[in-house]
C-alpha cells in the first residue's frame, strides 16, 4: 500500500492551516481519518498510517475529518471542519448530485439532495447523466436550473470520457468530492469512467485499506463511504408522519397491495389526484419518502421508511380512537 501523501494529496486546505498553533507546526502531526472500524480510526499522514481507539473523551468524528496528534501518534484535538455530513463524512468540497434524464428523473429529489448538501456546507453540482438516451435534456436542465441562479449543472452520458470534460475543472487536486444519487443513476459509470479518462497514465491510489477515499487520476480526492451511498434522505419527524398520514389511508384503497402510484390500474392516489382532491406535487413529496433507494423491480424500505409506516399507522389509528371518542 502506498504511504507516500503530501498534505495537499489528502486536501489539506488553507482553512485547516489558519487553525494550527505553533506548536502543532513545530511538534506535531497532521493526520486526516481515511477509515473507521468498529471502535478504531485509521488515520493517514504525510509519514504513513496509524491507528487511534476511540475513548469517551474524544470528540465524534467522521471519515474526512482533520485531526492533530503528538509524535507518539496520541490524540491532541480535532480540527473544526469545512463541511459535515452528520456522522458520516466531513470536509467535502463539492457533492455532485446525480440524477438519471429518463423515466426516473425527479427533480423533487434533486432539491432535497440541494438541501441537505446546503446543510452540510458543502458545494452542490447536480450532473444529470444518460443525456444520450434523452431527447428532452435541455428542458429538464432548465427546470434544474431554474432550482438556483447560481447552481452548475451538467448534462452528460457517463460512458463517454468526451462527455466528462465539463467536470474537469471540478476535479483539481486537493479538491474532495462525493456522489449522492439514487440507484440507477448512473454513479458507478461515472465514477469508473472519471478514474480511467481524468489523467491519462495516472492510477487511482486508494488512501489506507478501506478505499474510502481514493486519489483519482487528476489529483482530487474521491469520498465514498457506505454511509454516503446509503445515505437516506427521509428524516421523518412527527410533523412529517401527521401530514402523510392520510396518504397512507388513501393507499390502502388501491386495487393492487403493491402499487406504486405510477399509472397501475384502480390507483386510489391517482384518482384523487385526477379529482383534484390532493395536490400532485404533495404526492410527487410522499412517493419520494416511500420509494427512494427502492431497485427497479421492487419497493424496498430502509430502517427510517420502516418506521414511517409504522408511526403513521398509529397516528391513523389514533385519528379514528379520537374521532370515535
Amino acid at each position: 500500500m502506498d504511504s507516500t501523501f503530501t498534505l495537499l494529496d489528502l486536501g489539506w486546505q488553507a482553512y485547516f492551516q489558519q487553525q494550527l498553533s505553533l506548536d502543532d507546526l513545530e511538534s506535531n502531526r497532521i493526520a486526516r481519518i481515511c477509515s473507521k472500524t468498529g471502535s478504531n480510526y485509521e488515520l493517514v499522514t504525510e509519514s504513513g498510517f496509524f491507528t487511534l481507539e476511540d475513548h469517551l473523551d474524544m470528540p465524534d468524528m467522521a471519515i474526512g475529518d482533520w485531526v492533530v496528534a503528538d509524535t507518539d501518534n496520541n490524540f491532541l484535538r480535532l480540527l473544526e471542519s469545512s463541511s459535515t455530513f452528520e456522522n458520516i463524512a466531513s470536509n467535502i468540497d463539492t457533492v455532485f448530485l446525480i440524477c438519471a434524464l429518463n423515466q426516473d428523473f425527479n427533480l423533487t429529489l434533486i432539491k432535497r439532495y440541494l438541501e441537505l448538501t446546503h446543510n452540510a456546507q458543502a458545494d452542490a453540482v447536480v450532473i444529470l447523466t444518460k443525456a444520450d438516451t434523452c431527447e428532452d435534456a435541455a428542458e429538464k436542465r432548465a427546470q434544474v436550473e431554474k432550482l438556483d441562479p447560481l447552481l452548475i449543472v451538467e448534462t452528460v452520458n457517463a460512458l463517454d470520457a468526451d462527455s466528462l470534460r465539463c467536470l474537469s475543472p471540478l476535479l483539481k487536486k486537493g479538491k474532495t468530492i462525493a456522489l449522492l444519487g439514487a440507484v440507477g443513476s448512473g454513479k458507478s459509470a461515472l465514477i469508473n469512467t472519471l478514474m480511467q479518462t481524468t489523467a491519462e497514465g495516472k492510477a487511482k491510489r486508494n488512501i489506507g485499506d478501506s478505499g474510502a477515499l481514493k486519489i483519482m487520476p487528476s489529483g482530487a480526492i474521491l469520498l465514498d463511504t457506505a454511509g454516503m451511498r446509503e445515505l437516506q434522505l427521509a428524516e421523518f419527524d412527527s410533523s412529517t408522519i401527521a401530514n402523510f398520514a392520510d396518504m397512507i389511508a388513501l393507499e390502502k384503497q388501491c386495487r393492487f397491495t403493491d402499487c406504486r402510484h405510477e399509472g397501475e390500474p384502480g390507483c386510489a392516489i391517482k384518482a384523487a389526484v385526477k379529482a383534484n382532491q390532493i395536490d400532485e406535487q404533495r404526492v410527487a413529496d410522499f412517493l419520494l419518502l416511500r420509494n427512494e433507494d427502492g431497485d427497479d423491480d421492487q419497493v424496498t424500505k430502509s430502517k427510517p421508511q420502516e418506521k414511517f409506516y409504522r408511526s403513521a399507522q398509529s397516528d391513523i389509528r389514533a385519528r379514528k380512537h379520537s374521532s370515535a371518542e
